[in-house]
């Protein structure tokens, strides 16, 4: 018995599959969207865009809903991916309102996976939702490439003790490493969700993509033109029977000094996150278009829309889902819609305007909000991101 000498030795590094977030530049694959009592026109009008854009519609029944609406804010889509396999694997928030059960019950499956993480002694808020919860697409930031993009998420000012995401959420999404997160502010609105301020769309050219933010100071611009052209009579919110339906002018706008003030305000909010953006995902201003809005503060001194908030869309390729303004009507067309189409349409976008004005935006959420997108796998391994 001569001991055997060793020939060969070799190491691996081995490492988990990290979980992977979807921007709005993947193809849709299916949208949910729960019915509940109010929202059946709200239903009509996302199932004939799904039609449109050539993925399935999955309605969520007040049965496994108990009457929530927010699914965006329930789950997030995403996916693991090795060699041999890839399939899609949702991350369940700690919210857990209505909609608690759906992912388990409705979603997990042989080949759909699940995970979720609950806080034991943080409390959980409203930041704590999914529409907080975002992903830019592909960017390359001085030089350095993200090719799955990075993952935004909504906290409090850098200074101040506001609303944050829970530790546990944070602390998995930094841990998956190749969606390196970019922490935004949003704790200035009463909801506190990114998806309020910013989304992304497809576009043709090298970029790929522009990023849109809401933008208070455009809606005033827009509305000083239109009372220039002799417009200031232009009524908004016509044919919506809400309850209060005081007749809201152009020109009621803009001598509104108070909602003035807080909507400069609202724009210096948004202009901080604007740095932290341009900063961090690498773009300059020809990649940021901006869409009219506007917000009012509530008695805690946070922002919500005033009129349904555009930039709270769904995007499914190139079509859009976007809450319908009810803007100043002027000749017969609301200025808003006008607007937005003359931003967006040239980039060979398709704009459908949706009516959620009772059934989600008066309950402080938008089209975005009341739906969710699983989406195609990016091409790209991410074992090929260099870290």
């Amino acid at each position: 018995g001569i001991p055997r000498a060793p020939i060969f030795t070799d190491t691996v590094v081995f490492r988990v599959a990290p979980w992977i977030m979807t921007p709005n530049t993947l193809a849709p694959v299916n949208v949910f969207v729960c019915s509940v009592k109010d929202n059946y026109l709200f239903l009509k009008e996302v199932k004939s865009l799904v039609s449109k854009a050539n993925c399935d519609l999955k309605v969520c029944f007040g049965y496994v809903n108990r009457g929530d609406r927010w699914m965006q804010d329930e789950i997030e889509f995403g996916y693991i991916h090795a060699p041999h396999k890839c399939f899609p694997v949702v991350l369940d928030s700690p919210r857990d309102g209505g909609l608690k059960d759906f992912p388990i019950k409705e979603i997990l499956g042989p080949d759909f996976g699940y995970v979720a993480r609950e806080p034991l002694f943080e409390v959980v808020t409203s930041l704590d939702s999914f529409g907080n919860l975002e992903v830019s697409p592909p960017v390359t930031v001085n030089g350095k490439a993200y090719p799955l993009g990075r993952i935004l998420i909504g906290s409090s000012f850098p200074t101040s003790a506001g609303r944050r995401m829970t530790k546990v959420v944070r602390d998995f999404l930094y841990a998956q490493q190749v969606q390196s997160p970019v922490e935004l502010y949003s704790d200035w609105l009463t909801v506190g969700h990114v998806d309020e301020f910013v989304t992304f769309v497809p576009h043709p050219d090298k970029k790929q993509f522009r990023m849109l933010m809401a933008s208070t100071s455009a809606c005033y611009k827009l509305f000083r033109e239109k009372q220039k052209e002799g417009h200031g009579e232009a009524t908004m919110f016509k044919g919506y029977s809400g309850t209060d339906t005081k007749r809201v002018t152009i020109n009621k706008v803009l001598s509104n000094e108070v909602m003035m003030q807080e909507n400069q305000y609202v724009q210096r909010c948004i202009d901080w996150n604007r740095d932290i953006l341009k900063k961090e995902l690498g773009l300059t201003e020809k990649d940021i278009i901006d869409l009219p809005a506007l917000f009012k503060i509530d008695k805690m001194g946070k922002a919500m829309a005033y009129f349904p908030n555009m930039v709270n869309m769904i995007v499914l390729s190139r079509d859009l889902g976007i809450p319908k303004p009810f803007g100043p009507i002027i000749e017969g067309d609301c200025c808003l819609e006008a607007h937005v189409r003359s931003l967006l349409e040239p980039l060979g976008l398709m704009c459908s305007f949706i009516d959620d004005i009772s059934s989600y935006h008066k309950k402080l959420g938008e089209v975005h909000c009341g739906t969710n997108v699983h989406r195609k796998p990016f091409s790209f391994k991410w074992w090929h991101v260099i870290p």
